[in-house]
């Protein structure tokens, strides 16, 4: 589609839709029955500056959305986030290892505290994350800067139309070129608090890896492991149960001098854009001691 934002408001292109009610444009882009009430009520959706009706054709020239319709009171902290990638509605940022995404009833800062202080003074935009990372594992996390289109990317996610790739450096040595999928369901154990385990009445788990580099010297493989379930601690729990631990994982892994954290890092993201109407690919690089043991099993 065709957009440009203005203000709050993002003006798309009526000729560049492909859908013809009010309501079709909601089914295709805003899924949420909630959301939709709210921007007719509040009439922060209208066609060239009308309000509309859900029954109304989309006719004219541009098609109005109020895309940042509330308010935030965000408190300001001094540590700064990485940015991957920044849109309209997307901001992916690089998370540093041993940072919680959100809080768990503590007051320790985390990647949304930081997130919401970066948007302290543009505080009509939203920062809430679409997913989360263990608060061990760095890398990519992908927030929504719209409440508007937030329920979207939440269908996107459960749709597999977001997916995260992940390096994991693993004890073992396994055959460069080795494709492997791990389809082992996953339940919470009973006997440890925080801990979970492979149970055949556990939820539904799915990892695609593929190794890519292999220590002669070392006995450590590096492998790429793609999510198509976003289970917690699905890929460091589903690595053990093959029999390559992660690094420095506390309680699935095997401790190593060989890196100052443990070894799993989400490096990319792949995804649909709904408003750009195409796939995109955000990537970031390896902290150090990663990167070191990545090009030491090149060689």
């Amino acid at each position: 589609m065709e957009y440009s934002l203005n203000g709050t408001w993002l003006d798309i292109r009526i000729d560049s839709l492909f859908v013809h009610t009010i309501q079709e444009f909601f089914d295709s882009y805003i899924p949420s029955k909630k959301i939709q009430h709210l921007l007719i009520q509040n009439k922060d959706i209208r066609l060239d500056g009308n309000p509309v009706k859900r029954e109304d054709d989309i006719a004219g020239i541009n098609l109005n959305i109020n895309l940042y319709p509330e308010t935030y009171d965000y408190e300001k902290v001094n540590n700064q986030i990485d940015v991957a990638y920044e849109d309209e509605i997307i901001l992916v940022v690089n998370k540093p290892k041993d940072l919680l995404v959100h809080a768990d009833g503590g007051d320790e800062l985390t990647l949304t505290k930081m997130v919401e202080s970066y948007y302290a003074d543009e505080n009509h935009v939203s920062a809430l994350p679409i997913h989360r990372l263990d608060k061990q594992t760095g890398g990519l996390v992908v927030f929504s800067k719209s409440i508007v289109f937030q329920p979207l990317l939440d269908k996107l996610l459960s749709q597999r139309q977001i997916r995260r790739n992940y390096y994991a450096f693993v004890k073992g040595k396994m055959d460069v070129g080795t494709i492997m999928t791990i389809d082992k369901p996953i339940g919470k154990d009973r006997h440890v608090s925080g801990k979970y385990v492979i149970h055949e009445g556990g939820q539904s788990a799915v990892t695609k890896l593929r190794c890519v580099a292999c220590s002669r010297k070392d006995d450590y493989s590096v492998l790429l492991c793609t999510i198509e379930t976003g289970r917690t601690h699905q890929i460091r729990l589903h690595l053990s149960s093959i029999g390559y631990p992660i690094l420095n994982d506390e309680i699935y892994g095997v401790k190593s001098d060989l890196c100052r954290r443990m070894g799993l890092f989400a490096e990319s993201i792949e995804m649909y854009h709904p408003l750009k109407e195409d796939n995109i690919e955000i990537s970031c690089s390896l902290p150090k001691d990663l990167d070191a043991l990545y090009q030491g099993g090149l060689k």
